[in-house]
């Protein structure tokens, strides 16, 4: 419940966004003298282009895609990715991804607020199964209907800079294309808290199944519920962790949860009798 309704909000996570860019700069610190520090054989599971030179570490959809053009498993991939979500679920989402953490800063600008209707949150599954896995296997990874060539993060870090710096000297209808759905999610994200994350991103499709089954609990589990609701209010992506925290459950335990711990400060519940 918003504080209009009477409810005080909770307060921001202090750390989170600290986190957040410390990892925006980090994850793109691979240029002059530090270029060294590149290992694009490894990927974490955030929306980072590895085609962009600044990028320290591969990005997992660009390779699944790669290999699913060249009809190859990926175990080595498989294996990072299964490993973060057993530790983890998505909490990379919520604390690391650069393309999350500038859908925050965006949706902080003062403006009138949109929610999204829950069916909205099933276009991801499709853009990973379509996009990164049957389109490239069917037609080669370099098939226009791979996900890499339209990604928003590319727009942003590879084709806007190219075009700035000179490296490409036509703008061609595709680009221009690809740089209008950059512009329209960003645009969309001041409205909609987390509208890449929520509705497009592959990458919270291929990690949402981590968050049932990870070993990372956030929630007060000890505590009893006194239905004050705050929870509500700071969840950036709308999935209800009151229902799961009333009923003593981890907040975590939902496909499209980010794992941000927002959901639990200011929480007003009391220790259980006995524990």
């Amino acid at each position: 419940m918003s504080a209009a309704g009477g409810k005080a909000k909770a307060p921001r996570n202090r750390w989170r966004p600290w986190v957040q860019a410390v990892s925006l700069v980090g994850l793109n610190l691979s240029t002059g003298s530090l270029a060294h520090w590149q290992a694009k054989w490894l990927c974490l599971p955030v929306m980072n282009c590895h085609s962009c030179v600044l990028a320290v570490f591969g990005c997992p959809i660009g390779m699944l895609s790669h290999y699913a053009g060249y009809r190859v498993f990926p175990l080595l991939l498989a294996g990072m990715l299964l490993l973060v979500g057993a530790l983890v679920g998505r909490m990379f989402c919520g604390w690391v991804c650069p393309f999350g953490t500038i859908q925050d800063w965006l949706h902080r600008i003062p403006t009138r607020k949109i929610s999204l209707p829950r069916w909205t949150g099933w276009i991801k599954y499709a853009v990973l199964l379509l996009m990164v896995f049957l389109f490239p296997f069917l037609w080669g990874e370099l098939t226009q209907a791979s996900f890499c060539r339209w990604c928003p993060p590319t727009a942003i870090q590879v084709t806007i800079p190219n075009l700035l710096t000179g490296v490409t000297k036509v703008v061609t209808a595709s680009m221009a294309l690809k740089i209008g759905i950059a512009l329209t999610v960003f645009g969309a994200c001041v409205w909609i808290s987390r509208f890449f994350c929520r509705v497009i991103c592959p990458i919270g499709a291929l990690m949402a199944a981590s968050n049932h089954f990870s070993l990372w609990r956030v929630g007060p589990l000890k505590t009893r519920c006194t239905g004050c609701e705050l929870c509500l209010d700071r969840c950036p992506t709308d999935v209800a962790p009151f229902d799961r925290l009333s009923e003593g459950l981890p907040a975590n335990r939902h496909a499209d949860c980010v794992v941000c711990h927002d959901c639990t400060l200011g929480c007003t519940s009391k220790p259980k009798p006995g524990s």
